[in-house]
C-alpha cells in the first residue's frame, strides 16, 4: 500500500484513470489541467487531460493549470476519505480554487470521479 500523495499513490490514480471506461468515456473531446497542491508538504501535481488520455507529472507551486486546488494534507485526507467533497472543501475555504468558475462547474462531474478513483485508490495515511 502507498503513502497518500506519494509518487507512487499518484502513478496508481492515473493508471486507475486510464483503466476506467467512465474516466475515458467523459473525457473524449475533452482538454484540459489540474494543479494539486498540498500547501503544508510541498507536494504538487499536475493533471492533463487531453482527449481521453490523462497523465500525472510532479509540479512546482504555482505551476500553470487552467484550474489549481490548493489544501493542507489533512484537508486532502479528507477528501481522499470521502470525509470531504471537492465542492464542500471549495466552499468551505479548505481547499482554495484558482480558475474559471463557470467553466469547474461544467467540468464538476469529470473532476468528482477524479475524487472519487482517489478515494478508491488504496492508501496510508
Amino acid at each position: 500500500m502507498s503513502k497518500f500523495m506519494s509518487d507512487e499513490y499518484i502513478s496508481q490514480v492515473q493508471s486507475a484513470l486510464t483503466a476506467d471506461p467512465k474516466w475515458t468515456e467523459t473525457t473524449k473531446g475533452f482538454k484540459t489541467s489540474v494543479s494539486f497542491n498540498v500547501t503544508d508538504s510541498g507536494q504538487n501535481f499536475l493533471m492533463t487531460v487531453e482527449n481521453g488520455a490523462t497523465a500525472f507529472q510532479k509540479a512546482e507551486p504555482g505551476a500553470s493549470a487552467e484550474f489549481s486546488f490548493d489544501g493542507t494534507y489533512e484537508t486532502w485526507c479528507k477528501v481522499a476519505r470521502g470525509e470531504l467533497d471537492l465542492q464542500s472543501a471549495v466552499l468551505k475555504g479548505q481547499l482554495r480554487f484558482k480558475g474559471s468558475l463557470p467553466k469547474i462547474i461544467m467540468y464538476r462531474e469529470r473532476l468528482t470521479r477524479v475524487a472519487e478513483i482517489m478515494k478508491d485508490v488504496p492508501k496510508e495515511f
